[in-house]
C-alpha cells in the first residue's frame, strides 16, 4: 500500500512539473506599450491682424492602454498675452487641459481646435507656438509646434471693375489647398446697368487645369451663362480643378463675364501646397514573422510616399522587447519622392536576432519610419520557436518519463 502511495505522488509530482514547464515555454512579453501622438494637418499658417484661427488637432493614443494626457498651449514671448487656448469645438466650446484617451478605437484620438485670435495691434512678422502633452505620470511628453504669420489687414473685398457696368467682386480672391483637391471661389456679379442681361461665363485656366461654375445655392447645376436683372446681383461657386500631377506653386486665374458691349474680368489665384503621406508594409504584405531563438531573421519592407512632395530625412526605429537587436539596411534616406515619380517603393532590409533564451512565443515587435512631414508605424507580430535539437530533446525526456511511469505500474501490477 505504502507502494502505491509513493507512485501516486510522484505520478501527480511529475504532471506538475510538465504543466509548470508548459506554462513557462508559452510565456509572452506582455508589458504593455505607451505612446500617443499629437497632429494637426496645417503648422504653419498666414492670417491678418484682428482675425479668429481655428485650427483641427488630435491627440491620439498609440499605445495599448489608457492614457491621461495634460495639455498646453505655449506661445512665444512675442504672443505672451495672445488669446490662444484649446476647446472641444468652435465658437463656443469649452476649454481642454486634460484628456483621457482609451487603447481600442473609437475612443482612442480626440480632435480639438487650437483657439487663437491674433490682436489688431500685433506686429507683422511671425509667431511660434507650442502645443504641449505630457502624461499624468510625466513619462511621456510630447510638443506640436505651429508658426503664425501675421499681416497686414486687406481690404474686405477686392474688386474689378472693366469699362462697361458689370462688376464683379469676391472677398476671397486667393485660395490654398493641397493638390489633388478642387479650388472653390465664391464671385459676385453686379448688374449695374438699366436692363436685364444674359452674361456668358468664362475662365483663362493654366494648361491641364478644369473649371465650371454654378449657382452658388445649387452646386448640381453647371451653367455657362446666367440671367441678372437690373440693379441686380448674382451669387456664384466657381469650381476649379488642378491637374493630378500638378506641382506645389501659385497659379493665376481670371473669371470673366461678357453681355454685348458689357464686360467684367476678376483676377484669381490659387496656391497648391504639396502633400505627404508615409506608407510602409512587409514584401510580403503578412505583418507577421517567425524566427529561431538566437538565431537570425531577416525580412524585406517596403517604404513609399503617396503625397505629391518628397518626405525628407527617414530614419527607421523599433520598439523590442529587451534584449533583442533590430538593424535596417539602409538606416535613413535622405529624401523620398512621390510614388507617382518613382513608380516603385523603396526597399528596406530588416534584421531581427533574438537572445538564445528567448522563450518560446508570440511577440510584437513595431517599426518605424519618420521622416519631416510625416511618418508611419507597422506592428510585426514575431513567433519564437525553440531550435530543432531541443525539441527532440524535450520528446526525448517526456518519453523516458513514461517508459518509467509505465515500468513502475507493471512492475507494482505483477506483485
Amino acid at each position: 500500500m505504502n507502494k502505491k502511495f509513493k507512485v501516486i505522488f510522484l505520478s501527480v509530482f511529475i504532471i506538475l512539473i510538465l504543466a509548470l514547464g508548459g506554462n513557462i515555454i508559452g510565456a509572452q512579453d506582455n508589458e504593455a506599450k505607451r505612446d500617443f501622438v499629437l497632429y494637426s494637418e496645417y503648422t504653419h499658417i498666414v492670417v491678418e491682424k484682428d482675425k479668429t484661427l481655428d485650427l483641427d488637432v488630435k491627440v491620439i493614443n498609440t499605445g495599448s492602454k489608457i492614457e491621461e494626457i495634460l495639455l498646453s498651449v505655449v506661445p512665444d514671448g512675442k504672443a505672451k498675452d495672445w488669446k490662444a487656448l484649446l476647446l472641444n469645438e468652435a465658437w463656443d466650446g469649452f476649454e481642454v487641459r486634460q484628456v483621457e484617451l482609451l487603447a481600442e478605437e473609437p475612443d482612442k484620438a480626440k480632435t480639438l481646435k487650437f483657439h487663437l485670435q491674433v490682436p489688431e495691434e500685433a506686429v507683422s512678422g511671425n509667431y511660434k507656438f507650442s502645443l504641449q502633452g505630457i502624461t499624468k505620470d510625466q513619462q511621456i511628453k510630447k510638443t506640436l509646434e505651429f508658426t503664425l504669420e501675421v499681416t497686414e489687414k486687406k481690404a474686405e473685398e477686392e474688386e474689378a471693375k472693366e469699362p462697361g457696368n458689370i462688376e464683379l467682386a469676391t472677398k476671397y480672391p486667393t485660395v490654398e489647398s493641397p493638390a489633388g483637391q478642387e479650388f472653390k471661389f465664391n464671385i459676385e456679379v453686379k448688374n449695374k446697368t438699366e436692363d436685364t442681361l444674359v452674361a456668358d461665363l468664362g475662365i483663362q485656366l493654366p494648361e491641364g487645369w478644369k473649371a465650371y461654375c454654378t449657382p452658388q445655392w445649387e452646386e448640381e447645376r453647371r451653367i455657362s451663362s446666367i440671367k441678372i436683372n437690373k440693379d441686380a446681383t448674382e451669387n456664384l461657386s466657381l469650381t476649379v480643378t488642378p491637374p493630378f500631377l500638378v506641382e506645389a506653386g501659385e497659379y493665376p486665374l481670371t473669371f470673366l463675364v461678357s453681355a454685348g458691349e458689357n464686360s467684367a474680368s476678376i483676377e484669381l489665384k490659387a496656391i497648391v501646397t504639396g502633400t505627404y503621406k508615409l506608407n510602409l508594409n512587409t514584401e510580403t504584405g503578412l505583418l507577421n514573422i517567425d524566427t529561431i531563438a538566437g538565431e537570425e531573421k531577416t525580412f524585406i519592407l517596403y517604404l513609399w510616399n503617396e503625397g505629391s512632395t518628397p518626405i525628407d530625412n527617414i530614419s527607421f526605429f523599433a520598439t523590442k522587447p529587451e534584449g533583442w537587436e533590430v538593424t535596417f539596411q539602409p538606416e535613413k534616406i535622405s529624401s523620398l519622392p512621390s510614388l507617382i515619380e518613382t513608380q516603385k517603393p523603396e526597399k528596406v532590409e530588416v534584421k531581427v536576432k533574438t537572445p538564445q533564451r528567448t522563450l518560446p512565443g508570440d511577440y510584437m515587435l513595431s517599426l518605424t519610419a519618420a521622416g519631416t512631414q510625416d511618418q508611419k508605424k507597422v506592428d510585426i507580430r514575431t513567433t519564437v520557436k525553440t531550435p530543432t535539437q531541443w525539441g527532440w530533446i524535450g520528446v526525448g525526456i517526456i518519453v523516458i518519463i513514461l517508459v518509467i511511469l509505465i515500468g513502475i505500474f507493471i512492475k507494482l501490477k505483477r506483485r
